[in-house]
């Protein structure tokens, strides 16, 4: 009977970190797709240092929590969006609005797979 309750302990503890998880991701993914939004309005109105100072936040956001982020994801996809807002500023900083909008769009895909990825959906499980 003792092995049953670790077992179920085991089992609880395990459904409770993956939701943690969870939401941890999605929240994060939301904050983010937020700033690259707010950046890429300003960006698309001809506002290059407002939407340079919403990627150094968003910048900053992302490099505070990519310790956590690795843990639950590949440390290549990770790197791959940090990547991605990197040159974000970059862009920003010079005013080339076509180039930030591409990479603007395929940081929010990115960003929205990470998320994708720890849904609890059937296929993420299988």
């Amino acid at each position: 009977m003792k092995r049953a309750w670790i077992a179920i302990g085991l089992i609880a503890a395990s459904l409770v970190l993956g939701g943690v998880e969870y939401l941890y991701t999605a929240n994060a993914a939301q904050i983010y797709t937020d700033l690259l939004n707010q950046a890429d309005a300003h960006m698309e109105h001809n506002e290059a240092y407002e939407a340079q100072s919403v990627t150094e936040r968003l910048d900053h956001r992302f490099s505070k929590d990519a310790g956590v982020l690795h843990i639950f994801n590949f440390h290549s996809d990770v790197n791959a969006v940090a990547n991605d807002l990197a040159a974000l500023r970059r862009y920003a900083m010079t005013g080339s609005i076509p180039e930030y909008l591409a990479v603007s769009a395929q940081a929010k895909r990115r960003i929205l797979t990470l998320f994708d990825i720890r849904a609890p959906r059937l296929g993420n499980i299988l």
